[in-house]
């Protein structure tokens, strides 16, 4: 779930740290898939630039985190990308609310 640039989930994926660009700017990527019981989960591929590829060293695949992000739209030859960056990350708990409904009874 996005919400005021924000990503709540669990890191699934955390790659390795790369130098891009012709300013070689460190660069690391790390994937975040939501939280739920839905059957396809939404995930959202975040990068860190520079010194923010640091922030990633306290973290493993599996920590649950809330990620703030920062979008971009980024120009070449005349087509457009979209960024995610990653300006700060903090580990949390996550507990998946279960809906109470008199429907989900089996009888």
């Amino acid at each position: 779930m996005i919400k005021e640039g924000k990503f709540v989930g669990t890191i699934t994926y955390i790659g390795k740290e790369e130098t891009v660009g012709q300013n070689n700017l460190r660069k690391k990527t790390f994937v975040i898939e939501e939280v739920s019981d839905k059957e396809y989960k939404g995930s959202i591929a975040v990068d860190l630039i520079k010194d923010r590829v640091d922030i990633l060293n306290d973290f493993k695949v599996w920590d649950n985190i809330e990620a703030s992000l920062n979008f971009r739209a980024n120009e070449y030859n005349g087509k457009f990308y979209n960024g995610v960056n990653a300006w700060s990350i903090k580990k949390i708990e996550i507990g998946v609310q279960v809906e109470d409904s008199d429907d989900l009874l089996p009888f």
